[in-house]
């Protein structure tokens, strides 16, 4: 390489690219300024600083459903990081996404517009793992899954045993199984790879299709695979996507027999 480019072009392309405006880093931590400060009027006394942050984020979202996965979302973790921070007890966090909840049930029932309407909708069971406390996944996903026109039932089992009733009392293609969006339940995983074992077991589906969500599959690449999941979501708005994906793949190979477990 002549020696000219080597000592003018190449150290300027390199200066030039330092220097250059990190426009995505400084709207992602605009993000998370917004969600920590959300995230912190959502455990002080006074609610109505929360809600009405809510309502201002509201009208510059393109949709509500941006507001949930762009917003609400990244507000669960930070709910989290207080809490790893001693900054919060988990009662705490449990309320703040009770709160975050409630304003997403309240502006699913104003403003989302009619599901989608299918000829042949899948039946999705989306539940939150039994004795998991925080169901905000479960809400929100059952929310995007209704509004995509899936056949959608939320339930609130508290047990395995009562879980595998469930799936054997009907069909169900796929299952969406989380722990919770706000704290890293790692030492959970070997109690989930169990629930998966006994809903495989369990299903009239002998190609049932198990999408995990939480925090812990969206920050451990290997979380899905050590439980049993067929996919996992790393954000809300991938799990109509990893849903669709897992049933081509899970009807595209000759199904598990379970019954020896």
């Amino acid at each position: 390489m002549p020696e000219s480019i080597v000592s003018t072009v190449i150290p300027h392309l390199l200066v030039k690219h330092v220097a250059a405006p990190p426009r995505a880093r400084t709207a992602k931590d605009a993000a998370e300024t917004r969600a920590e400060h959300l995230a912190r009027l959502l455990i002080a006394p006074n609610l109505a600083d929360a809600f009405d942050l809510i309502d201002q984020a509201l009208t510059r979202a393109a949709s509500p459903t941006a507001l949930f996965t762009g917003l609400f979302e990244p507000t669960a973790r930070k709910l989290g990081d207080l809490w790893s921070d001693d900054a919060c007890s988990e009662f705490e966090v449990t309320i703040g996404l009770c709160h975050l909840q409630t304003a997403m049930r309240r502006i699913s029932f104003d403003l989302l517009s009619a599901p989608l309407t299918r000829s042949q909708p899948r039946t999705v069971l989306v539940i939150s793992q039994p004795g998991e406390p925080h169901s905000f996944c479960a809400a929100l996903h059952s929310e995007l899954l209704r509004q995509a026109g899936w056949n959608t039932v939320s339930d609130f089992p508290d047990t395995d045993a009562a879980l595998a009733d469930l799936v054997a009392s009907g069909w169900f293609d796929a299952v969406n199984l989380s722990l919770s969006p706000a704290l890293r339940r790692g030492h959970w995983l070997p109690r989930v790879a169990e629930t998966i074992r006994k809903l495989r077991r369990a299903s009239r589906n002998p190609a049932l299709a198990i999408v995990t969500s939480g925090r812990v599959f969206a920050e451990r690449a290997d979380a899905c695979a050590s439980v049993g999941a067929d996919a996992a979501t790393v954000s809300s708005v991938q799990i109509e996507r990893c849903l669709m994906r897992s049933l081509l793949n899970r009807t595209a190979r000759p199904a598990a027999n379970f019954a020896w477990i």
